[in-house]
Formats: C-alpha cells, sequence, structure tokens
C-alpha cells in the first residue's frame, strides 16, 4: 500500500461475523458489511480508503502484539462495529485503547473523531466506553424508543438484507468516511490533519458571514471542525480562524467589531471559560462573547426581516481528553448555558452529538439563506397562492373579493383533503409567483407549522423561490398576534411582509395595498 494510503481498522467481535442459516454460501454482517463499504467508498472516488480487519480468530489467551498490532500502527480511523458481543470480548476493548493510545502518540488531540460506531446490535450508549459514548453512531438496526430493546428489527439478517435502509446507512457512512479520510490525506499522510484553517479560501465565499466564537480549550477540537464545515461551504468566520484574541482590553473591540458583520452568532460552551485577557478586562473570553452576542441579538428588528441570534452548542456528554474514566455524565444545555450567561428568547440551544448540531446549523442556515432575484411575473400580474385553514375561510373569501381589482391574481387552493385534492393544490402552488398565508381564527400551532412549511420552497417542488411571502393577521385580536410575539414566532425570515390587521375589521383594498404591490428586489 502506499504511504498515502489512509487505513480504516475495522474492531469487531467474530461472533458478529457468524453465519445464522444452513446455507454454506451465506456471509457474515461484518463481512457483508465490509464489503458493501469498499464498493460504495470506490464508488465515491475515495481511492485512499484501505480497509483492514483481522479474519482470524483471537481467543483471549492469544499474544494481542503481533496479530492486530500492525494493523493497528497504521490505521487513521477505527470503526467499532457495536455490540454485546463486541462489549464482553477483551480483545474488542484492547483494540479501542491501543488505538487510543497510539493516536495520542502521533499528536492527534480528539482522538475522538477518529472513531465511528456502527451499530449491529443496540447497546445502551452510557454502557459503551466513554470515548463511544458521544456518537449515535451509524445503526444497522431499527427500535422503537418507546419499547424494549427486544424490539429491534435488523437491517441484515441470514445473509443478506432484510430492511432497504442498510444501504441508505452504508451510503451515509461511507460519505462521512470520505470527507474525514479527505481531510487525514491533507496532513501528507501524517495522520494528523489540518491543524489550521488555509489562509485562502477552501471554497467559493457565499457572500454570508458567521460568527464563530472563539473556544475555551475543551472546545477547541469541535471549533475546528466546525471552521473547516463553515469554510467548506463558503461562509465567511468571523473573528478570522488565524488570529489571536487580544490579551488585554481591546478583547472587547475585537469581539464587537466580528459581531458587527455577522448574520448569527455560534458559540461552543463546554465545561471551561477560556482566559481572561488581563486585568483590565477580566471576564474570560466565553463569558464575554455570549454577552456581547447577547446584546446584539437584543437589539431591534423588523418584523419581515431575519433575527439576529446565538446558537450555543452546550453537548449534553463532553469528550475532552482530560475526561475523567468512567460513565460519562450528561449534562442539562439549558442548565449549562445559565452558568455563563442569561438565555433569551431569540436563542437556538443544542445538546446533541457534534456531527448532529453541524446538520442542525446547516438546516438553519439553509433556511435563512437570502432571497435571488425571482423572473418578472408573467403578463405583469402576479400569480398569489392564498394558504388558509378552514376555520379562517370567511376572511380568506373576504381578502379575496378586496383584491379582486388589483394588479395581482389571488389563486385559492381546492377545498377537501384527498389525495387528488391535495396533488392539485401542491401543484398549483409549484406555479404560483408569490405566497400569502391568511391568519384569524386559526391556532398558532398551525400558523407556526404552516409557515415554516412554506419558506422551504425547494421542499415544495418549486424550481425557484417565491417572489414574496406574505402574512395577512386578522382578527380576533388575541395575545399572541400583537406585533412583538409575532415578530419572535416568524423571527427566521418565514416572511417578507406582514400586514398587522388584526385590530381593522374586514380588509379592504386599502388595506391590502401594499400586498397588492410588486415586489421589490432580492432581500439584502
Amino acid at each position: 500500500m502506499s504511504d498515502q494510503d489512509v487505513w480504516i481498522f475495522i474492531s469487531y467481535a467474530h461472533n458478529d461475523d457468524l453465519q445464522t442459516s444452513a446455507s454454506k454460501d451465506e456471509k457474515g454482517f461484518v463481512t457483508f458489511f465490509q464489503e458493501m463499504l469498499d464498493k460504495k467508498l470506490a464508488d465515491l472516488g475515495a481511492t485512499k480508503a484501505k480497509i483492514w480487519r483481522d479474519r482470524k480468530r483471537i481467543s483471549d489467551g492469544d499474544q494481542f502484539e503481533g496479530l492486530i498490532d500492525d494493523g493497528l500502527r497504521k490505521a487513521e480511523i477505527l470503526v467499532v462495529v457495536m455490540s454485546n458481543n463486541w462489549l464482553d470480548r477483551p480483545y474488542c476493548r484492547k483494540e479501542l485503547d491501543a488505538f487510543v493510545e497510539l493516536r495520542r502518540a502521533a499528536g492527534i488531540e480528539n482522538v475522538a473523531e477518529r472513531l465511528v460506531v456502527v451499530g449491529k446490535g443496540h447497546v445502551d450508549r452510557l454502557r459503551r466506553p466513554p470515548l463511544l459514548q458521544t456518537q449515535e453512531g451509524f445503526l444497522f438496526y431499527a427500535r422503537d424508543d418507546q419499547n424494549d430493546v427486544a424490539d429491534i428489527k435488523p437491517f441484515f439478517n441470514r445473509g443478506e438484507v432484510c430492511d432497504p435502509r442498510f444501504y441508505d446507512r452504508r451510503d451515509d457512512l461511507a460519505a462521512f468516511l470520505q470527507r474525514r479520510i479527505d481531510r487525514i490525506a491533507e496532513g501528507a499522510g501524517t495522520g494528523a490533519g489540518p491543524t489550521a484553517a488555509p489562509g485562502r479560501p477552501i471554497a467559493t465565499p457565499n457572500g454570508r458571514i458567521i460568527y464563530l466564537a472563539k473556544p475555551a480549550s475543551d472546545m477547541e477540537a469541535a471549533y475546528t471542525r466546525l471552521a473547516y464545515e463553515l469554510l467548506g461551504k463558503g461562509y465567511t468566520i468571523v473573528p478570522d480562524f488565524n488570529s489571536d484574541v487580544p490579551k488585554n482590553a481591546a478583547a472587547r473591540d475585537y469581539f464587537v467589531a466580528a459581531l458587527e458583520k455577522a448574520e448569527v452568532s455560534v458559540l461552543l460552551v463546554g465545561e471551561k471559560q477560556g482566559f481572561a485577557p488581563d486585568d483590565d478586562e477580566p471576564t474570560p473570553i466565553l463569558k464575554q462573547q455570549l454577552t456581547r452576542a447577547r446584546e446584539k441579538a437584543g437589539g431591534s428588528a423588523n418584523l419581515a426581516d431575519p433575527v439576529f441570534r446565538r446558537i450555543v452548542w452546550a453537548p449534553k456528554i463532553l469528550d475532552v481528553p482530560w475526561q475523567p474514566s468512567g460513565p460519562a455524565v450528561e449534562r442539562d444545555p439549558l442548565k449549562v448555558l445559565e452558568r455563563f450567561d442569561a438565555q433569551i428568547a431569540t436563542d437556538k440551544i443544542d445538546g446533541d452529538i457534534l456531527s448532529k448540531f453541524i446538520e442542525f446549523l446547516f438546516q438553519y442556515l439553509s433556511q435563512t439563506a437570502p432571497r435571488r432575484a425571482t423572473p418578472a411575473p408573467r403578463n405583469g400580474k402576479l400569480d398569489v397562492y392564498l394558504a388558509y385553514h378552514s376555520a379562517d375561510e370567511d376572511y380568506a373569501g373576504a381578502v379575496v373579493e378586496a383584491l379582486r381589482q388589483s394588479p395581482v391574481k389571488i389563486q385559492v387552493p381546492a377545498a377537501g383533503s384527498d389525495a387528488e385534492t391535495r396533488r392539485y393544490n401542491d401543484d398549483l402552488l409549484t406555479k404560483c409567483d408569490a405566497i400569502t398565508l391568511c391568519w384569524a381564527n386559526a391556532s398558532e400551532v398551525w400558523v407556526r407549522s404552516e409557515a415554516d412549511r412554506l419558506k422551504d420552497w425547494e421542499a415544495l417542488g418549486r424550481k425557484q423561490q417565491f417572489a414574496r411571502r406574505s402574512l395577512i393577521a386578522g382578527p380576533p385580536p388575541v395575545p399572541h398576534k400583537r406585533a412583538q410575539f409575532m415578530r419572535i414566532l416568524f423571527q427566521d425570515g418565514q416572511f417578507d411582509k406582514v400586514l398587522d390587521l388584526v385590530e381593522k375589521g374586514s380588509p379592504t383594498p386599502e388595506l391590502l395595498a401594499d400586498l397588492a404591490s410588486q415586489p421589490a428586489g432580492p432581500g439584502p
């Protein structure tokens, strides 16, 4: 193998690779899993990936060194086929311990990023070794969390795939490993991988600026990974990845200046607060940044504009090199934040594992992306889809009547809930230029869920964004329709225009004049 190969070591219990039927041609789970993973990695072009696993049965009395030590010494990634069998075999634990020791000796501080769990059977996360407790892993089975472990449905049984989700999990795992392999290979075969973001962009900038808080020491590994994920998708990070926090009172201006440029702040909260710049500014850097971001988030914003917010990752289970051995202690993310700074209404707080938090972050960034320019409406007249709940049919009818002579053409969805009606309305929604949501007697739950659904224009099957997304808030004047409250409900830019007609009675052409106007250009 080439010195540039990135080795993946599969740690498994041999009882998880047994034939479970009378067929001589049957393959065990691990053998089949490796073959399928090899093929998908090849399909993705991950030519540097080399999978190694021991195919001999190692008894507890065998000498560990010499049988698998060479594979572990070369391995950059350890894939653990997790099961009760794995937990019960001492040599499996030895493989994990040896890999961790070898990787740390090679200068890898956050070894947990080199560990990948593949779930063959259900094992309670807290029963795993501490370094494997921070990730759920790629599970090749399904279970109902409301029921007992006995209700597990494996995706592979008796030598064959019995659930197509096997291949979905395999594809997700292969894509994940490919990204890890590429990062490791960038480290010139040392296995250390990149330790600092490059001076030049690693992707074409998309024009969006994210405040990624400078971390305390226990969040440095997560900070580095997040930085690469953001830079790899074209986001600009402030403060600059390679810049250092001033060691004096200038730290405050350093943080404030960076926050002023950003559309959102991302803050990683572990157990440590980071250093205090000096006696002139004795507040540790994590608390400083949480405070500055809270101050900006508390500023005024227009109802139709996305609100600057703090997105806080306070993982329930920490994975840090100095963590004591033994079962991991689960934290409450809300209480963790309270130890550092006050929570405010616009905060988004997540305590899941890092990979899940990254998915959550990019989903949020996708949902809050600025609108792009849309083509001019056909024949100069805007087709507007009027969405409303059956409880608001009368008010929606009044809106249609008031706009009858306006420059917009209101498209009313068909009544009913059968499959044919849903298909018709879905097709109509894809063709309209704009969308208006009508809210009078409907519940807050309905309007919020509908606003979120209509915001994701790609999921609706559309080929382009809406030219405008509007909300008409009509009577009755209940508390949750106050302008200040609606600003909180719809703070992620679900609407470009909000008409507050709660105290206005029946809609008239004059009250709906803004809705009837042609949309302006795309938002900033």
